[in-house]
């Protein structure tokens, strides 16, 4: 008996802040610690040496022995949880015990005399279970959000879809009246009207015009972001671009090797926009140069040509929506275009020298091929 009291002492079981148990084969109590004398009440003096049964009701419970026996025999740890059986190890009082879960673990212990014993810990574990609990049920709001959120954007999107739909008949039937009016107010041009019907008839073709310039508008604006972003090899956008009679003549020089970008499908109605502008407005414009510049952060797209560039009372108001004479996109457009990934673009040109626009694209956005 000594020798098994030193070895227990020598494990210095009173100072862990669990319940520790320790009972032989015969299922005598050996050891009882501090903790579980503060739980229960039950002073170790008064408990050794007792039948575990007699101390704690529950294990004469025959299904819980059985359980115990199998430790015995030579198997693994038995668990015993509250939120399946009742308390077995009681604590102070019963007040105490209400709502109170218990984790209790029988596992085979062993002393150097090799009498077999089977060690019980119980483990106070109400805090961390109703934090199970808690994330359980957090996680459970969670999901019937997404749930909502998804319901949602299902709506949403089908009424994107219809509104999308409705939009694009609408401007073609306005397109296609606008056309017919367009037709009749030349046949009435073509008739020579003389005096003041001469000056309403060439105005009324003007704004008829910029009608159908504003449909286009609509048309590219509503485009942007519809589809998915995309890598776009620059140096192939810039050479298809390129192309065609407004660029007879010109000369690209494009320096920007394997370098791609990711962006909204339009971006190829930007590049294009940009290279048409140094035409359009350069006047005497006879070479685009397209090059790269990498940066630590991000990369920079430079176009630069040899027109008469742009005044300066006007650089910052160039990309402001319905500025210009240009029919086409607009810089106003091409500006969104570039910014639904990120991109923004600036012009940094000087006049009589030539227009000069900045593309700053962000880390994440481009790559270099082969790199």
């Amino acid at each position: 008996m000594w020798d098994e009291k030193k070895s227990l002492i020598a494990l210095n079981l009173n100072t862990l802040p669990v319940g520790i148990c320790i009972i032989r084969e015969n299922y005598t109590i050996s050891l009882w610690n501090r903790t579980i004398e503060q739980w229960s009440g039950l002073i170790a003096t008064d408990v050794l040496d007792k039948p575990i049964e007699e101390v704690v009701p529950r294990f004469a419970d025959p299904l819980i022995q059985e359980r115990v026996r199998v430790v015995f025999r030579g198997g693994g740890p038995v668990i015993f949880s509250s939120r399946f059986h009742s308390r077995i190890f009681p604590i102070l009082s019963e007040t105490q015990n209400e709502g109170k879960i218990q984790r209790i673990t029988v596992s085979p212990f062993e002393l150097s005399d090799g009498e077999p014993r089977a060690m019980i810990s119980v483990e106070d574990v109400t805090a961390i279970t109703e934090q199970v609990l808690k994330y359980r049920q957090i996680k459970d709001m969670i999901k019937n959000e997404l749930e909502e959120k998804k319901k949602t954007e299902r709506a949403l999107a089908i009424a994107l879809s219809k509104l999308n739909t409705l939009s694009s008949i609408t401007r073609h039937d306005l397109n296609n009246v606008l056309t017919a009016f367009l037709g009749y107010l030349t046949f009435a041009l073509d008739e020579k009207p003389e005096g003041k019907i001469i000056t309403y008839l060439g105005k009324m073709k003007q704004a008829a015009q910029l009608m159908q310039n504003h449909i286009a508008f609509a048309r590219d604006y509503q485009e942007m972001g519809n589809s998915l972003p995309s890598w776009f090899n620059v140096e192939s956008l810039v050479r298809s671009s390129g192309v065609g009679p407004t660029f007879s003549g010109m000369t690209l020089n494009v320096d920007t090797g394997t370098l791609e970008v990711l962006a909204d499908p339009l971006i190829e109605k930007a590049i294009y926009n940009l290279l048409e502008n140094a035409v359009r407005h350069g006047e005497h414009t006879t070479q685009i140069t397209i090059r790269s510049i990498p940066m630590e952060q991000e990369v920079i797209i430079i176009i630069e040509d040899n027109g008469t560039g742009i005044p300066l009372q006007i650089k910052g108001r160039i990309f402001d929506r319905g500025f210009g004479s240009n029919t086409g996109l607009g810089l106003f457009l091409v500006r969104e275009i570039l910014g639904i990934t990120g991109m923004q673009i600036i012009e940094t040109g000087t006049e009589n020298i030539g227009a000069k626009f900045e593309i700053r694209v962000p880390t994440g956005h481009f790559k270099y091929t082969g790199h």
